[in-house]
C-alpha cells in the first residue's frame, strides 16, 4: 500500500518534469538558446542539438508524459480498488484529473515559464538520454505524423527573420522594455541594407556647388559660409560635377598665399555611384576609398544628389548638428489628434513606422513627395489632394517643382468609426 502511494507520488513528479520540460524548450527563444551555448559550452551543445530536431524533442516529452499519465491512472485505480473496492473508479478518475491538472501541468509550466532557461540547462542532457531510449518509438511516431502533416498540406518550420525582429522591436517598445529612441534606432538598423542612397541624399536641387574654373580667393568666404568641409565642384553646368574641394585644402593653399590659385588645381577625384546602391554598401566603400561624400547619379547619368558619411550615420542616430548648423524642423508635426504637417522628404518607411501606415514604396518613391508626385502623374501644386487607404493628403507648399510640406489627416480606423 505505501509503494503504491510512494510509487503515484513519483509518478505525478514525473509527469510535472515532462510538462514543464516541453513548456520550457519550447519557450525558449533563438537568442537565449544562442546565449546558453555562449556562458555553457558543454550543455548548450546538447541544447543546440535538441533545438535542431524540434520533432523528435517534442515526440521524446511528450512519450514519457503520457507513459507516466497512464501509469499514474492505473496505480490509482488499483489503489482505489484496494482501499474502497471496485465501483469507485470514477471517483479516482475525477480526483486524479484535477490532481494532474495542478501539479502535472498548470503549475509547473508556469515554473518552466519564468525560469526556462534554468530547466533547460537543468533537463537537456536527461532528454537527451530519453530520444536514444524512445529512438524506436520516437521513429514510428515521426514517420506516421509527418506522413499526415504532408497530406494536410505541408509543414513550414519556423525561421527567424528581419520581419519579425521589427515585431520584436514594436513589441519591446510596447511593453516599455526600450525607449520609442532605442526602438527607433534598432528599426533603422535592421533596416540598413535595404535603404538606397536615394533616401538618405541631399537633393540635387540643394547642393552647393562652385565651378571649378573659380580662384580660391573668390570663393573662399563662401566655402566658409556654407557650413560643409566637402564641396562638389562642376565644369560648366551645376548638375556636372567633376571634383570635391575639401574645405581645408582650400583654407592651407589661401593662408599660404595660393588665392589666385583655381579651384581644380586642388580638388579630388569624387566618388560616382547610382541611386540604387544601399547604404551599407555606400558606407563601406566611404572607408575603403577615405573620401566621406558621393555624387548620387540617376539612371541616365546625370546628378541626382549628393550623400555623405553623415548622411548615413543620421540614418541610424536621427540628425547630428553641429555648432554651427542650423537646426531643421521636425520632419512630422503634429496638428490635432489625427491632422500631422509633414516636410515631404521624408522616407517613406520612416513616415509608416512613426504614423503606423503602409504607404508603398517604388524605386521611383522613396519618399512622401515623391510618393504624392506618383500618385498625380505630375509635380503636384499647393492645394492638391490625395485619398489613400491610409488617409487624405494635402499638398501645402512647393518650391522649384517639388513638395516641400504636406498635411495627413489620418483616416479613422473602424472601431474609432463605430465609437
Amino acid at each position: 500500500m505505501t509503494t503504491s502511494f510512494i510509487l503515484l507520488a513519483v509518478l505525478l513528479v514525473l509527469s510535472g518534469f515532462f510538462s514543464g520540460t516541453e513548456t520550457a524548450f519550447t519557450s525558449l527563444s533563438p537568442a537565449q538558446a544562442h546565449d546558453l551555448k555562449r556562458r555553457h559550452p558543454n550543455r548548450g551543445r546538447i541544447i543546440s542539438g535538441l533545438f535542431a530536431r524540434p520533432d523528435r524533442l517534442l515526440t521524446t516529452v511528450l512519450i514519457g508524459n503520457n507513459l507516466v499519465n497512464v501509469a499514474a491512472t492505473a496505480v490509482a485505480t488499483v489503489l482505489t480498488i484496494s482501499l474502497f473496492g471496485a465501483g469507485y473508479e470514477w471517483a479516482v478518475t475525477a480526483v486524479l484529473t484535477v490532481v494532474l491538472l495542478i501539479f502535472g501541468e498548470v503549475t509547473p509550466k508556469q515554473l518552466a515559464i519564468a525560469h526556462n532557461e534554468g530547466w533547460v540547462l537543468h533537463t537537456c542532457r536527461l532528454v537527451s538520454v530519453l530520444e536514444v531510449v524512445f529512438a524506436p518509438v520516437i521513429w514510428f511516431v515521426s514517420t506516421v505524423s509527418n506522413g499526415i502533416a504532408r497530406v494536410a498540406g505541408g509543414r513550414r518550420r519556423a525561421e527567424l527573420t528581419a520581419r519579425g525582429l521589427l515585431s520584436m522591436v514594436d513589441h519591446a517598445e510596447t511593453v516599455g522594455v526600450v525607449e520609442a529612441d532605442q526602438g527607433k534606432m534598432l528599426r533603422s538598423v535592421l533596416r540598413f541594407s535595404d535603404v538606397p542612397v536615394s533616401a538618405v541624399m541631399t537633393h540635387r536641387t540643394r547642393v552647393f556647388s562652385v565651378d571649378r574654373s573659380r580662384k580660391i580667393g573668390d570663393v573662399i568666404d563662401a566655402l566658409i559660409e556654407s557650413g560643409y568641409s566637402r564641396i562638389p565642384v562642376y565644369e560648366d553646368d551645376p548638375e556636372r560635377i567633376v571634383g570635391i574641394v575639401l574645405l581645408r585644402d582650400a583654407a592651407r593653399k589661401h593662408a599660404h598665399g595660393g588665392r589666385d590659385t583655381p579651384l581644380r588645381e586642388i580638388m579630388v577625384e569624387p566618388i560616382y555611384v547610382s541611386e540604387n546602391r544601399r547604404i551599407d554598401q555606400m558606407l563601406a566603400q566611404f572607408r575603403r576609398e577615405k573620401l566621406n561624400i558621393a555624387v548620387v547619379l540617376d539612371e541616365y547619368g546625370g546628378l541626382a544628389g549628393v550623400v555623405t558619411t553623415e548622411d548615413i550615420v543620421e540614418e541610424i542616430l536621427g540628425e547630428i548638428y553641429d555648432e554651427n548648423e542650423q537646426r531643421e524642423r521636425e520632419k512630422i508635426t503634429p496638428e490635432g489628434q489625427a491632422t500631422f504637417l509633414i516636410v515631404a522628404d521624408i522616407p517613406i518607411y520612416v513616415l509608416n513606422d512613426a504614423l503606423d501606415i503602409r504607404l508603398p514604396s517604388s524605386r521611383n518613391a522613396q519618399s512622401l513627395g515623391g510618393y504624392l508626385a506618383d500618385l498625380a502623374g505630375h509635380i503636384p501644386a499647393a492645394g492638391e489632394v490625395f485619398e489613400t487607404a491610409a488617409g487624405r493628403f494635402e499638398v501645402v507648399s512647393t518650391s522649384r517643382r517639388r513638395i516641400v510640406t504636406a498635411r495627413f489627416h489620418r483616416r479613422p480606423s473602424a472601431h474609432e468609426e463605430s465609437a
